[in-house]
């Protein structure tokens, strides 16, 4: 069978165009994966800036890598710039729409914004596409805290650390929740187990001593009974004076005035 030279010639043309895009392919997710293990070098060492340089190199070289949006949406999470983390996390569910982890990364972003209305919409789908997903529990979690739903945030906590009984994150805010409730004799075993696990923790002692102190207040023993204020006396009214006592003191000042008055006449009469 005779081919003409053109087909072959195009046949060529297109295995080596083929040829070059597969490499060039390779080369920029070999990029990709090389700028994205530094970034997570820099995360680990706590070198965020550089870590948020280094994956932002690695999506130039692989724009429609879902992973290296939500590694770098983790990265401003951290580093409280959550407007940017809704901004990558969006792209992440715009690049895998079926995949429960954008909404409910984006979900804790959105919660940290104060959206909690779009934050509890980003959950709600989560926990449809992956349920009972301890980190999203603990999300949807807070947001009820916040919305003042502690009973419904005591629920999502509870569900979370029973997965996973060892979540700090899942102690800590349990107990708030019950703080918030005024149950401060639930929220101490919370507390005695987070300290175990990070005793170097300063802020959770503090509540820890905090919740121990209104325990104590709570089981101080109270008096038994309110002691009575002392009743005054009333000062008894003087008895009435005897008439004739009366009569003798009246004649008495009468004697005292006379001779008082024949004293001074007397003076008068002998010129001084």
């Amino acid at each position: 069978m005779n081919i003409p030279k053109n087909s072959i010639t195009f046949l060529v043309a297109g295995i080596i165009a083929l040829t070059i895009a597969s490499v060039a392919r390779a080369a920029e997710k070999e990029g990709a994966t090389s700028h994205a293990n530094k970034a997570v070098q820099f995360s680990q060492q706590g070198a965020f800036d550089q870590a948020i340089q280094e994956f932002t190199l690695a999506i130039e070289a692989s724009p429609k890598d879902v992973r290296l949006y939500r590694d770098r949406g983790g990265v401003y999470l951290t580093t409280r710039r959550f407007a940017e983390a809704v901004t990558d996390f969006s792209k992440a569910i715009e690049l895998a729409p079926t995949d429960y982890a954008g909404y409910s990364l984006r979900g804790a972003a959105q919660s940290e914004l104060l959206q909690l209305d779009l934050a509890m919409t980003d959950l709600n789908k989560a926990l449809e596409l992956k349920a009972n997903d301890p980190q999203t529990l603990e999300r949807r979690g807070l947001v009820f805290y916040r919305q003042k739903n502690y009973k419904a945030a005591l629920d999502d906590y509870n569900n979370a650390l029973g997965q996973n009984a060892t979540s700090t994150l899942g102690l800590s805010r349990r107990a708030d929740a019950y703080v918030a409730l005024n149950q401060f004799d639930k929220a101490l075993p919370d507390l005695e187990a987070m300290i175990k696990l990070k005793p170097d923790d300063g802020a959770a002692q503090d509540r820890l001593n905090y919740v121990r102190q209104r325990i104590a207040a709570a089981n101080a023993p109270r008096p038994s009974a309110v002691a009575a204020a002392p009743v005054s006396t009333p000062t008894p009214a003087p008895e009435p004076m005897d008439p004739r006592m009366k009569i003798g003191i009246g004649a008495g000042a009468l004697l005292v005035l006379i001779i008082i008055i024949i004293m001074i006449v007397r003076k008068k009469s002998r010129g001084y």
